[in-house]
């Protein structure tokens, strides 16, 4: 278990893990990242988020079931070419869709809403607490990664999870102890004068 992890190093060292040892993880690690995830804004303190904890096998593996189906539709066999990753992430995002229920806890990060369609505003009140969960993981040793795969499914997945009508999944969070193929960073990135605009689309801001 790390302690104090200097908050610049976890950003610049945070990657998607995907690989995990068969390890119980201690529930009172489970309570802190969750709490750990509250502590980000949200959209005027309305704290709208809520926190599934999976751990049940059976309900993972119905899960499993369509997320996988979600990945071939996606990425896989049945994807016709639609989308593609690079072939190392496309290794372990394959690992991961064929195994995502062997990881020994799942987090599903939702919130709730007022019945409206589902939209990209959503995001600013449980993707902030979702990154805050991530960078708490590397605090206790731990890795998970930002999966949305499920949501093609999301009707039968709440079903499965009871979730209420007026609350949205944002996020399925495998978690676990990091197994010998995975690491983290320092991870590359594209350098900001690449990404990033002054005053007018398309000029660098250097």
């Amino acid at each position: 278990m790390q302690k104090n992890l200097n908050l610049l190093d976890a950003i610049y060292n945070q990657r998607a893990i995907r690989y995990f040892k068969d390890q119980e993880i201690p529930d009172e690690i489970i309570h802190k990242l969750i709490e750990i995830a509250t502590k980000a804004p949200s959209g005027g303190n309305s704290q709208p988020w809520r926190f599934l904890v999976v751990k049940n096998q059976d309900i993972k593996n119905e899960i499993a079931g369509l997320y996988l189906k979600s990945w071939d539709l996606a990425y896989g066999s049945d994807s016709k070419g639609k989308r593609n990753l690079e072939q190392r992430v496309m290794t372990s995002a394959s690992y991961l869709a064929e195994n995502i229920a062997t990881a020994p806890v799942w987090v599903i990060a939702c919130l709730n809403h007022e019945g409206d369609d589902s939209h990209m505003g959503r995001g600013a009140s449980i993707y902030p607490a979702v990154q805050n969960f991530l960078l708490g993981c590397m605090e206790f040793g731990l890795g998970s990664v930002i999966t949305t795969l499920h949501k093609r499914y999301e009707k039968e997945v709440k079903q499965l999870l009871g979730i209420p009508e007026n609350t949205e999944t944002a996020a399925l969070l495998p978690v676990g102890y990091l197994d010998g193929k995975a690491n983290y960073g320092p991870t590359k990135r594209a350098p900001v004068n690449q990404i990033a605009y002054q005053d007018n689309w398309g000029i660098p801001f250097n």
